[in-house]
């Protein structure tokens, strides 16, 4: 493959994910330490540690708030021999009040070398996603209403791609990890309620980018950033973005900060362009292969009042394969 028709490939792919139709309201979980856990924001993120890696993190959102969003995900991918492809899967849970929401996604990449240590990775995930929500347990005022006297379960079919592009020292990509629409009530509930008040699937697209800058012996720079946005037919959704900046020492100890703000206009709401939250993030290894972060959340917006805070611990390791020396450091 020439360098044109490489270049003619990345192209085609960015209008084609940028050209997604509409859905609504955002359901992806989300994450502090996205850096570290990138493969179920990003299918073409697989095998771009050039080992088999597994993360595994568990994050409690807005601690004593009834009902808080907890999210426990678990992946792990991998090149094949032939480095050129990749195979990954990630598990994601996501509990929210009553509703729970497990995806379970196959992840495949092709990896195609542009330059010297530069490669564009094109990834896809396929799999299903499990809705359930106890509506008949909510304490509600109209006890009769039939559309919440019966729980939802449902399962969905989940298809996504994404784009990364990388080298050891920078990383930039773009996702949108489910293009499927769906009803989230059951059949006899979505009879019961107006179309303009239906709960259905919405499209997310991400937007990711970073890299590596050394300042002086032992002390690194890293720039990190990730954009989130949903595609609303009905409703406008602000554009929310989380910039992250920190110093990585002597290859071992990693600490940082993340800003999280939001960028637009909500339909029939006021200018929305308030901080969300600031974040401390720490990440250490111990050894060469295991990886240990934590991460803390103070809110900046109104729940501060309602909220300790959220905090996220993820764990990490690398397993070098045989007679192959596992590179150190891995930044990304």
């Amino acid at each position: 493959m020439n360098t044109y028709t490489k270049i003619k490939l990345l192209f085609c792919f960015v209008i084609f994910v940028g050209s997604v139709n509409s859905l609504t309201a955002q359901q992806e979980p989300q994450y502090t330490q996205f850096m570290y856990n990138k493969l179920p924001i990003n299918a073409g993120y697989t095998g771009a540690r050039g080992c088999l890696s597994v993360r595994a993190l568990y994050r409690y959102q807005w601690v004593k708030m009834d009902g808080a969003p907890q999210t426990t995900s678990f992946s792990i991918h991998s090149p094949f021999k032939k480095e050129n492809n990749a195979l990954g899967f990630y598990f994601v849970n996501d509990r929210l009040g009553v509703t729970h929401q497990n995806w379970f996604n196959v992840t495949y990449a092709y990896r195609v070398p542009l330059g010297k240590k530069i490669r564009l990775s094109i990834g896809v995930n396929a799999g299903l996603l499990w809705y359930k929500s106890d509506l008949a347990s909510l304490v509600r005022n109209d006890m009769t209403d039939q559309v919440y006297n019966q729980n939802v379960s449902r399962i969905l079919p989940d298809i996504g791609a994404g784009l990364y592009v990388y080298h050891p020292m920078w990383y930039v990509g773009v996702s949108v990890p489910n293009f499927i629409k769906g009803s989230l009530y059951n059949k006899d509930q979505a009879s019961l309620i107006s179309k303009d008040m239906s709960a259905h699937r919405s499209q997310h697209f991400f937007a990711m980018a970073g890299g590596v800058i050394p300042v002086t012996k032992g002390f690194k720079i890293r720039p990190q950033f990730l954009g989130k946005y949903v595609f609303a037919k009905d409703q406008k959704v602000p554009f929310e973005a989380d910039f992250n900046l920190s110093l990585l020492i002597v290859d071992r100890v990693n600490v940082g900060a993340t800003y999280r703000t939001t960028f637009g206009k909500a339909k029939n709401y006021e200018q929305l362009n308030n901080p969300e939250s600031i974040t401390a993030n720490l990440e250490v290894w111990p050894t060469k292969q295991l990886m240990i972060g934590f991460g803390y959340d103070y809110t900046l917006s109104k729940l501060n009042n309602y909220n300790k805070g959220s905090y996220e611990i993820i764990l990490g390791y690398d397993f070098a394969f045989k007679n192959k020396k596992l590179d150190t450091p891995r930044f990304f």
